[in-house]
């Protein structure tokens, strides 16, 4: 094939790659944008897809990944090239010892209700209180539970401030804008739909995931929270209310977030390369909508799945997740609107 003569300022004619093109034998569009890509047309030789992608993720890097593990042992490996070889046993001893045993008077059990020895007067018993549980440490503690939920659910919104870029710009190009422009600005405003996902594999989180509506409700008030739970498929998420029949489907609304609380089902296993075509069409549903699309999970980093495609930020519910990764992370993901 005769390549392409370049045109003025080194640039190739449409019509020049088109001959080109005709002259290979590519058998579908596909082959043919490879192509293209390859001669430095600014086409990708392929399209990788929204869910082949790697999704966006949120977790403290500085920590080590766990140890693999196998019936609860460390796996180890010997080094390659040497040999291993059990160790020998030792020879019992010739002589026997003789012992005899004495039985041991188990002492009497102690009253319940008895007070210790070392209580006095200075002391003053307090019992539990009957149908009260301990006070439990939330996933999200206080002191950052408010800061993480701000950064997280925080869309833009104009601003006050006047742009002074933009409006530099039209001046020089000569178009004067009918109204000036502000800078974006983050809001609250719109709330968030938190899904909660109160499947079998969720029940040791299920005490978490009421704590974590209560937590949204004090930060952005509870009239800008609406609660739904579903069971394994997101997009089939309910709410229900006092002195209602029935359950109200869950619908998102164009560009409110939406934070869903999920485990994926995980069981201590990572889900590798097995899709599930309930949580892509809810992502596909998300995006169409505009909302912006949080996923917190308790488990490692290291069994998330990786099918979700770019839209949804997943964000590990740890204690040590901060405002500060969430911001470093959407600041790359969610650029600012002008």
């Amino acid at each position: 094939m005769d390549r392409p003569q370049p045109g003025r300022k080194g640039e190739i004619h449409l019509g020049e790659l088109i001959g080109a093109l005709a002259g290979l034998p590519w058998k579908d569009h596909a082959q043919a944008q490879a192509i293209a890509g390859c001669l430095g047309f600014g086409l990708a030789a392929h399209d990788l897809g929204r869910f082949e992608r790697p999704t966006p993720a949120v977790f403290d890097r500085n920590r080590p990944p766990p140890l693999p593990r196998r019936g609860g042992d460390l796996v180890a490996k010997p080094p390659a090239g040497f040999a291993t070889r059990p160790p020998p046993q030792p020879d019992l001893p010739a002589q026997v010892l003789t012992s005899q045993l004495q039985p041991v008077t188990p002492p009497p059990p102690s009253s319940t209700t008895a007070a210790p020895a070392w209580v006095h007067g200075a002391y003053q018993r307090l019992d539990p209180t009957p149908g009260t549980s301990p006070p439990r440490q939330t996933l999200f503690p206080g002191r950052t539970a408010r800061g993480v939920f701000t950064a997280a659910l925080a869309t833009q919104r104009l601003g006050r401030e006047i742009d002074v870029q933009a409006l530099v710009g039209s001046v020089v190009r000569g178009h004067l804008p009918r109204r000036l422009p502000r800078l974006p600005a983050a809001t609250l405003s719109r709330g968030c739909q938190v899904l909660l996902d109160f499947s079998e594999s969720m029940l040791p989180w299920w005490d978490d995931l009421r704590e974590l509506a209560a937590q949204l409700a004090a930060v952005l008030g509870e009239e800008r929270v609406a609660a739904f739970d579903f069971e394994s498929a997101p997009a089939a998420a309910s709410q229900w209310r006092a002195g209602r029949e029935q359950a109200t489907p869950w619908q998102p609304e164009a560009g409110r977030p939406i934070l869903v609380a999920t485990d994926f089902g995980i069981r201590g296993r990572s889900h590798g390369q097995r899709a599930s075509v309930h949580w892509q069409d809810f992502v596909r549903l998300c995006a169409a909508k505009g909302c912006p699309l949080l996923i917190l999970v308790p488990w490692s980093p290291t069994y998330w799945p990786d099918w979700l495609g770019t839209y949804p930020e997943l964000l590990h519910w740890h204690p040590r997740t901060s405002a500060a990764m969430l911001r470093r992370q959407l600041a790359r993901s969610r650029p600012p609107r002008r």
